[in-house]
């Protein structure tokens, strides 16, 4: 019989125990995996639990941070609140906040956001570190991260806690594109009609198995590998995202030797495979078993997917195994996947056909092994992936600025969501011991802010809404702003935010913050000016800074509403600014005319 709740699936394992059916965490010091079975863990994290329960102020409905390095610790602590009823909010580290001091800002803030302090879970080795900066109302808990240690058991839960599918399960906190602190509160039921809606749209078997370095703070690396596999029963390799970027043929060698099945990325993870997974590396690998290579959590770019598909072809990878989803913390992961049994789509637009209840201008349609998928030309065209359909009991739509239906296809407009993944609203941070700390999505129904059109029946995702410019009545996608400037400078699309400095001003300037080494000479400078055209770059301002200096959310994505910010605050650290008025051009054409 089908789960309801998470605990219900906690309780299932623990009945019908399954070595075989475990997580198996990357161990840096043997270079192997530690497998835990889900029975086991599951038994750990109800005497977790009853560690929970036994603080001052118990644990029913208490917020339970979490910051812990590693898989195992995280997931301990996460089960553990999990099984009396607290509420687990997984933290970033530090490495990924930039500083110890953002961990610490985020723990006092969430610490006494709620109507009773929340409970912070620390693995050891940062217990002293953060000792004298926690302040001493936040009751802290300790666990170790060894797995292969001796652990205190329970086989149920330790208060009774029997939660209803309505009922909160977890906070997620989300990437805050657009702001500070921000979290969705996803429930039981939300979980479970995502991890089998998940499994049902790919058609897959009892006997699928996973590999994830990604992070547990992040809906992907939660809900997507983590929640995905416990809830249907599959085993699950898993490592830190620091072990994967030290050495990203872990992740693949590890699906190789365990026979993994299934792999969730965004498009940084295949980027970077394809990039340093040496030939060696590649010689060795047989990756036939893989069926389903999931992208998703930004825009997918035809460039990755050809790449990866191009470098390990050898090894059992095919234009059909990459699945382009869609999905956001607010509908717990995934809304959308793409058909498991046929190549994905893309199509290819006219650059400034892309505006709100405008009809898309459709210039070819082609799929993952099209020879000409990366033959268009950027400067006019942009080529957008299918993500494919709503799983079971998620609704997708696409709605005009006041949030009306566009029952036509190949339309642009807001996607609108409603669903069993829908998660149940965002927490309220003003108002400590607010009765309901969630503000609910009214009826159930989000409108995500994301740009979208379908498209033969598919979904295609064309933009964040707030991250288009627009400059004489004409709609630029800054992602395809940022991809023709980086081809135009030699450098990742990820280097370069392209931004309005404010947006209630129509002719205020569109600035471009590029991340690059060194500055560039006169002669660089000239060329790039002449290289701009300039009907197609509505660019006033180029500035160019040393590394890290864009803003980006603690899963990566850049942060061009802190841009704009930052900028409006002068606080933008840059070591050139090059003007691009058209007197500039014209000095610059004139000065490579004289060169030449």
């Amino acid at each position: 019989m089908q789960s309801s709740t998470l605990l219900e699936v906690m309780a299932q394992h623990v009945a019908t125990p399954d070595d075989d059916k475990a997580l198996h965490c990357w161990n840096g010091a043997s270079k192997s995996y530690d497998p835990v079975s889900y029975a086991t863990l599951s038994r750990r994290a109800f005497a977790f639990g009853a560690r929970l329960v036994s603080q001052p102020g118990g644990a029913d409905q208490r917020v339970v941070m979490i910051a812990c390095h590693t898989p195992y610790a995280t997931l301990l602590a996460f089960y553990g609140a999990i099984s009396v009823g607290a509420i687990p909010m997984i933290f970033p580290m530090p490495l990924s906040l930039g500083s110890h001091e953002a961990l610490t800002e985020r723990i006092k803030h969430w610490g006494f956001a709620f109507a009773q302090p929340a409970l912070l879970v620390l693995e050891q080795d940062l217990t002293e570190r953060f000792h004298e900066e926690i302040p001493a109302q936040i009751d802290v808990l300790r666990v170790n991260a060894d797995p292969t240690g001796d652990w205190d058991s329970l086989s149920e839960s330790a208060n009774g806690h029997r939660p209803l599918p309505a009922d909160v399960a977890f906070y997620q906190t989300t990437s805050s594109s657009t702001g500070d602190h921000k979290a969705v509160a996803i429930s039981h039921g939300n979980i479970i009609a995502n991890v089998v809606g998940i499994r049902r749209a790919q058609k897959m078997s009892v006997q699928e198995r996973m590999a994830t370095w990604l992070p547990l703070f992040h809906d992907m690396g939660l809900v997507g590998t983590v929640l995905f596999s416990f809830g249907n029963n599959y085993p699950l390799l898993i490592m830190t995202p620091t072990q994967f970027v030290k050495r990203p043929a872990l992740w693949l060698k590890g699906m190789d030797q365990y026979r993994c099945t299934i792999a969730t990325a965004p498009n940084f993870g295949f980027d970077y495979c394809t990039r340093l997974v040496s030939d060696k590396d590649v010689a060795t690998l047989d990756l036939n078993c893989v069926k389903h290579l999931f992208i998703g959590a930004e825009p997918i770019r035809v460039s990755t997917v050809q790449g990866f598909v191009d470098k390990f072809t050898p090894c059992g990878i095919s234009a059909q195994t990459i699945r382009p989803a869609y999905g956001l913390a607010e509908s717990t992961i995934i809304t959308t996947m793409t058909d498991p049994e046929s190549v994905s789509n893309f199509i290819c637009l006219e650059a400034d056909s892309i505006g709100i209840n405008e009809p898309l201008k459709i210039l070819d349609r082609m799929t993952f092994d099209d020879p000409k998928m990366l033959a268009y030309d950027a400067a006019k065209a942009i080529a957008v992936c299918s993500a494919g359909t709503q799983i079971e009991g998620m609704t997708v739509e696409i709605v005009d600025e006041q949030g009306q239906l566009i029952e036509r296809q190949n339309v642009a407009g807001e996607i609108a969501i409603s669903g069993t993944s829908v998660a149940l609203g965002y927490v309220f941070d003003g108002e400590a011991g607010r009765a309901d700390p969630i503000d609910r999505f009214p009826e159930g129904r989000l409108r995500t802010g994301d740009m979208g059109a379908i498209v033969d029946g598919e979904l295609y995702i064309l933009e964040r809404i707030k991250n288009i410019v627009i400059r004489n009545g004409e709609n630029f996608l800054v992602s395809a702003l940022e991809e023709q400037l980086a081809e135009l400078l030699s450098i990742s699309h990820e280097h370069i935010a392209v931004f309005e400095s404010n947006i209630h001003d129509p002719g205020s300037d569109i600035v471009v913050l590029v991340e690059r080494h060194a500055p560039l000479d006169d002669d660089a400078v000239n060329n790039l000016l002449v290289a701009m055209p300039k009907e197609a770059f509505p660019i006033n301002k180029i500035l160019l800074s040393k590394a890290r200096e864009i803003p980006r959310t603690t899963s990566g994505k850049k942060r061009h509403f802190y841009c704009r910010k930052l900028y409006q605050k002068d606080g933008i650290n840059f070591q050139q600014q090059i003007d691009v008025s058209p007197q500039r051009i014209m000095q610059a054409m004139n000065a490579v005319a004289a060169a030449d």
